[in-house]
């Protein structure tokens, strides 16, 4: 969700003031939140795994199930 043009200015103006009363923390804020937004932006190639390993488990427990048998052996009984 974006901000809006009024929040956008408001958020500058906060900046260009946090700027002129104390310059060393802006600069300690904003080396912060440079590696931040570089790690939330730059996707891991390790992210999609446990999704791969997921499906590769579904296809084994799949093979499996079509491979063991087709059946003829179950008798077809009522529980009671």
């Amino acid at each position: 969700m974006g901000l809006s043009a009024r929040e956008q200015a408001v958020l500058e103006a906060i900046a260009r003031r946090l700027k002129e009363d104390d310059p060393a923390l802006v600069k300690r804020l904003s080396a912060f939140g440079a590696r931040r937004a570089e790690a939330a932006c730059s996707p891991s190639s390790h992210e999609g795994w446990p999704v791969a390993l997921i499906a590769v488990c579904l296809a084994v427990f799949a093979l499996v199930l079509l491979l063991s048998g087709s059946g003829n052996g179950l008798t077809n009984t009522s529980i009671r």
